[in-house]
């Protein structure tokens, strides 16, 4: 009996705490007005507005480069071709008189340019290329005389150093007038030849030879008359394959034994004399800056030890 007065009790507690939690949802004839079959939609989120993106502000205006000076290079590199489209699209005397004194404006200033430059040259000894390779018929063949006697010098230095191997075939119709071109050489400069067949027979010049005897294919040789400078132990150098006249052959074989380091300085200067105050590529690798005053001082500095 105590049992059902307690849940008697909690259950008439609770009641008055469910109505006052739902009142509204309590009195169902109170809310007719909502109908007999109803239903309420959960009220909707209120979704958070998204965040305004602020337009992204006006960049300040990059400034305008100058204009050009008016009968200034730039300008004249500029207008000078609307110009001349104007004048010859509509050839008003106004239009052709425009183009003309442009044109006239630029061959002043041309002018002006090769004056200052003749002035410039004629007071700087490293810009006066008459300095480096005489210019006047006068002094032009002593400039000449003194190329040749090196390339003389030279060779004979060579034939101290090396020789000559001379690679033929009987059937080559060339090899014969090389061999004389290299009989002419030996006896000139006293370059050691060796004659070698590749067919192991001789030709009718050719006292002395030797049979080749894997030579050819070790320098990787493919055609007759071929000209090899020898300086011993083991320095092969090709110098022509093929037939060449005897000025042509001494200058191929100057030029194997000098790029190859086989020549003093002092003959090699005075071979190469077109070489004379020019910058060498270090030089010009070199003393790189963007201010004028200093890389034309050391261009002068480089310069002075090339003459």
């Amino acid at each position: 009996m105590l049992a059902k007065t307690l849940l008697f009790a909690a259950v008439a507690l609770s009641l008055p705490a469910m109505a006052q939690e739902e009142p509204a949802a309590g009195q169902f004839f109170s809310r007719k007005s909502e109908g007999w079959y109803w239903y309420i939609d959960p009220r909707d989120e209120v979704k958070p507005e998204p965040p305004k993106v602020q337009p992204p502000k006006p960049s300040a205006k990059t400034a305008e480069p100058a204009k050009a000076a008016p009968f200034s290079v730039e300008w004249l590199r500029t207008n000078m071709p609307k110009l001349l489209d104007a004048a010859i699209n509509d050839p008003t005397k106004e239009n052709v008189e425009a183009y003309l004194y442009a044109q006239r404006v630029t061959m002043d200033k041309s002018q002006r340019y090769a004056e200052q430059s003749q002035r410039v040259v004629a007071a700087d000894p490293f810009l006066d290329e008459n300095n480096r390779v005489p210019i006047a018929s006068y002094t032009k063949p002593f400039f000449l005389r003194q190329a040749q006697e090196g390339k003389l010098e030279a060779l004979k230095h060579v034939a101290t150093v090396g020789g000559l191997w001379v690679f033929f075939d009987s059937k080559c119709n060339f090899c014969q007038p090389q061999v004389n071109t290299a009989n002419e050489l030996a006896k000139k400069y006293g370059l050691i030849t060796k004659f070698i067949s590749m067919d192991g027979k001789g030709l009718p010049n050719v006292k002395q030879f030797v049979r080749d005897s894997g030579q050819a294919k070790r320098l990787n040789l493919k055609i007759t008359p071929t000209t090899v400078l020898v300086v011993p132990p083991n320095n092969f150098f090709v110098v022509s394959q093929g037939i060449m006249a005897q000025d042509q052959l001494s200058d191929r074989i100057l030029l194997a034994a000098d790029s190859n380091a086989l020549l003093p300085k002092e003959l090699s200067a005075k071979m190469n004399s077109y070489d004379r105050g020019v910058l060498t590529t270090d030089d010009t690798q070199q003393g790189r800056t963007d201010d004028p005053k200093v890389w034309v001082r050391y261009l002068k500095d480089r310069l002075e030890s090339r003459y």
